[in-house]
C-alpha cells in the first residue's frame, strides 16, 4: 500500500494529531473518482488526499474563502460541502461531501 508509506512520513507529535477524514465524489469530463480527505490542521497544516493506491500531500495555501491545499502541480479548494480538484492539465474536477468526521 502506496499510501501507507506516505503517511508513515507525517510528522510525530507528543500528542496524536487530531484530523478530519472526509469522503468526497468527484466528477470530471468523463469520470468519476472516490476520494478520502485527510484535513491536517495543526501547523504545518495539510491535506492528504487517497485514491485507491495514491496518497498525495498538500500543503495549506492561502485562501480568502474556504480551504486551499496545493502542492506538485495539484489544488484542492474545500468550501462547505463541496470541493474543486485541478491535477495538472486534467480537467477541474467538481467533488460533493459524502460523509464527514473528526478521528
Amino acid at each position: 500500500m502506496a499510501w501507507l508509506a506516505l503517511l508513515v512520513g507525517l510528522p510525530v507529535t507528543a500528542q496524536a494529531q487530531q484530523a478530519i477524514r472526509a469522503q468526497f465524489r468527484c466528477l470530471g469530463r468523463f469520470d468519476a473518482v472516490d476520494v478520502t480527505a485527510l484535513f491536517f490542521n495543526q501547523p504545518p497544516a495539510e491535506l492528504v488526499l487517497l485514491e485507491g493506491q495514491t496518497a498525495t500531500r498538500l500543503a495549506q495555501l492561502p485562501s480568502a474563502d474556504g480551504g486551499r491545499y496545493g502542492g506538485g502541480g495539484q489544488e484542492f479548494w474545500v468550501r462547505g460541502d463541496r470541493a474543486r480538484w485541478s491535477r495538472g492539465s486534467s480537467a477541474v474536477m467538481q467533488c460533493q461531501a459524502t460523509t464527514s468526521k473528526s478521528f
